[in-house]
This record gives C-alpha cells, sequence and structure tokens, in this order.
C-alpha cells in the first residue's frame, strides 16, 4: 500500500464514478456529485511534487496546503518556494495548512489571515483557501467562514462527524492520516451510496515503492538526513565531507 501505482488506481477508480473537481467547481456549480482532492503537506515537498506530477498525468487537479509554521520543513526557503511553484504550474492549487490553538473565532480569522499574507507575499501569487491541521473539535464544529476564502471544512465539503461511519454522511471523507485509513479505504468505497467524496492525501506516506508505516519514516528520515547533510555542506565551507557518504 501506499505506492504511487496504488495512488494512481484509486484516482483512476475513483474517476470512473465521480466528476474529480477544485472546491471552486463546487461552490459555483453546485454539484450534487463530485470527489474533490486535497493534499496536507507535513513532512515533505518533495514528495508533494511527486504526486502533482502523478495528478498531472492524469488529468486531475487538487489542492495542496503548506504549512507556514512547521517545524520540519521551511515553507519559505528558496527551495521550496520552488516546489511549491512548480506543484502550482502543474495546475493545482495552494492553500494554508496551519494548527492554531484554540481562540475565539474573530480571531482565529485574524490567525488564518496573517498566515495566509504571509505565505502570498513569499510566494508572489494568491491563496484563496486553508484546512486545519489536526483540527480540534471546536474548530469543525465552527464551520469557520472567511470572505474570500475556502475552508476545506466547510459543510459543502465535509461534515462533522464523531462516528467512523462516513458512509452515513451526505459527504463521504477519507484520508490517510498517520498512514492508516482510518475511516475506510478509497478502493472499497460503494459508489451506489457515496456521491460527494473529500479525499485527503499526506504526501508523505506516498512513495514510488510503497512501505507500511515504520518503513515510510526510514525513508523519510534518510531522505530529510541527506537534504540536511547537504545543505550544511554548501553553507559551510568547512563541513565534514565524511559526512556525506
Amino acid at each position: 500500500m501506499f505506492s504511487h501505482t496504488e495512488y494512481k488506481n484509486i484516482i483512476n477508480l475513483i474517476s470512473q464514478y465521480l466528476p474529480i473537481v477544485d472546491y471552486k467547481d463546487i461552490i459555483k456549480k453546485g454539484l450534487s456529485e463530485f470527489c474533490v482532492i486535497r493534499h496536507d503537506v507535513e513532512f515533505s515537498l518533495d514528495r508533494a511534487l511527486k504526486l502533482a506530477e502523478i495528478e498531472k498525468q492524469l488529468g486531475v487537479i487538487s489542492t495542496y496546503t503548506v504549512q507556514l509554521r512547521n517545524n520540519t520543513y521551511n515553507a519559505l526557503s528558496e527551495k521550496n518556494v520552488n516546489l511549491v511553484h512548480e506543484i502550482k504550474s502543474l495546475g493545482h492549487k495552494i492553500g494554508l495548512h496551519q494548527n492554531p490553538p484554540l481562540m475565539p473565532e474573530r480571531e482565529l480569522k485574524l490567525y488564518v489571515l496573517k498566515d495566509i499574507q504571509t505565505l502570498e507575499y513569499y510566494y508572489g501569487f494568491k491563496i484563496d483557501r486553508y484546512a486545519f491541521h489536526r483540527p480540534k473539535q471546536e474548530q469543525l464544529k465552527m464551520y469557520l467562514d472567511i470572505p474570500g476564502l475556502i475552508n476545506c471544512y466547510d459543510k459543502k465539503f465535509f461534515q462533522y462527524f464523531e462516528v467512523e461511519k462516513p458512509g452515513e454522511l451526505s459527504v463521504t471523507y477519507l484520508a490517510d492520516s498517520n498512514h492508516k485509513w482510518k475511516y475506510g479505504y478509497p478502493m472499497e468505497l460503494d459508489f451506489n451510496i457515496v456521491k460527494k467524496l473529500q479525499l485527503n492525501t499526506h504526501p508523505f506516506s506516498w512513495t514510488e515503492q510503497g512501505y507500511e508505516k515504520y518503513g515510510n519514516f526510514l525513508s523519510l528520515i534518510e531522505e530529510r538526513k541527506k537534504e540536511m547533510l547537504y545543505d550544511m555542506d554548501s553553507e559551510n565551507k568547512a563541513f565534514p565531507k565524511e559526512l556525506l557518504l
């Protein structure tokens, strides 16, 4: 599981039954049947780009939400800004992925807006959407509405639920959080019932080979370790070359 081939199979299956569209299409057209795809980028923009390229090959447009306050990657580094632009150049949408503390609605709106404005300044293009990272119940129930922005947890594409039976909801939400399909596996969906679907993946889980959870994190750590070492080497002439081996 979690190989690029499996991801292609998931997309190909869904596209046989539902149109894969953007959030804006749902808002403008009031679609009664759809699949919208979101990718929450948590550890690796490099892996996100791989999925974006696969989707381009399949003729699919999706949304990639980026964290500004992430401890494992710098969303504003030159390399990652370039990766974001590459993803966008493939036709995909870029959004904010944010983990705000609990706060009143008015303050939460300002918190989201400030981070979006920061990303817009350094990315050089408009960002019109956001999705909460590890959303708290209070934030999901709020269905936060900020004029001019799309909340990926809006009622049109998501329903807050406290049970693990998405088939009972008018909008089915599937996510591969923690390298596990907690709410159901896309390849086992009953499309006689599922007419509205939001698919949320985390690109760090997906590789060419496909790994179980432990092996996936080992491979991810190795990738990030190599990146860190070569970045340190390029920034400092005194960096011991033997550490690059």
